[in-house]
């Protein structure tokens, strides 16, 4: 049986080698030119704009407090088989239960329509300590629809999408060269680990130069874990894990096969695009 713990008022973190409390955080996301109404799963009350790691020991049973900083009640979930959806009331705290995993890159998200629009959710991350470990999230952005989804407004899905914004961990190239959990540097025959989650509406295929990656877990296609490829598909939903062997030295591109993708507002390069650096 699922216990859900509802406190109203304010909580505050206490998490030492792991993230124990999110907030739920509205505010203002600004790419280029456009300004967005935006939610995020915050490691602290205030708005920085960018969503929480939640770090978890594989195959054990754990729980994070959750505390919705919103007007508007939300619904969590996450990609993990068999999830339950779990209301945020306004204003409330809850302790979330988060599910026994085994090892592997997973995700939480906002699971109602505003929620999934406006961008709170990230990695939920099993079973990884000692390793070197990055994280790319995949998302991309509309802001015409997250203004009417700010406002209450129902989205008319058969409209077409067609986003302005593309991200990596809320970052857009070049400034994904300026997150050290997207921007891949790492020593010469280094082995390193990539979380990668698609948080957007669309299916998305990254490209690595240089390097094939291992698939050591997948969400959604389980049959390609072991698979070395240097094209990796994304379903919307999916999360995966790679692993990088560092054999050679340089810097060399990733980035989404989609030509969109790879723009920040139609110009290019911009969007979903980092950097592998292998120092000697």
């Amino acid at each position: 049986m699922k216990w859900i713990v509802i406190f109203m008022g304010v909580c505050s973190a206490t998490a030492m080698n792991a993230q124990d409390t999110l907030w739920i955080v509205p505010g203002t996301f600004i790419q280029g030119n456009d300004t967005m109404p935006a939610l995020r799963a915050e490691t602290q009350a205030s708005w920085t704009g960018f969503n929480a790691v939640i770090d978890r020991e594989a195959n054990t049973d754990a729980s994070i407090v959750v505390f919705n900083a919103d007007s508007v009640a939300h619904t969590w979930s996450t990609n993990a088989p068999d999830a339950e959806n779990v209301t945020l009331p306004a204003g409330a705290t809850v302790n979330v239960e988060l599910p026994s995993l085994p090892q592997g890159s997973y995700q939480y998200f906002l699971n109602d329509e505003q929620g999934k629009i406006l961008g709170a959710g990230g990695l939920l991350r099993i079973g990884w300590s000692t390793e070197t470990l990055f994280y790319w999230n995949l998302r991309e952005w509309q802001p015409s629809m997250m203004e009417l989804s700010a406002a209450g407004e129902a989205i008319d899905w058969s409209l077409p999408y067609v986003p302005r914004h593309f991200t990596i961990n809320e970052r857009s190239y070049p400034s994904t060269g300026d997150d050290p959990n997207a921007y891949v540097a790492v020593n010469l025959n280094d082995t390193c680990y990539i979380s990668i989650s698609n948080f957007g509406h669309m299916n998305h295929v990254l490209h690595f130069h240089g390097f094939h990656v291992d698939i050591i877990s997948a969400t959604d296609h389980p049959e390609r874990v072991g698979w070395n490829k240097d094209t990796v598909p994304i379903r919307k939903g999916e999360s995966l894990t790679v692993r990088l062997v560092a054999f050679q030295a340089g810097m060399y591109p990733v980035h989404n096969h989609n030509l969109i993708a790879v723009t920040n507002a139609g110009f290019y390069p911009g969007g979903m695009i980092t950097t592998i650096n292998v120092m000697p």
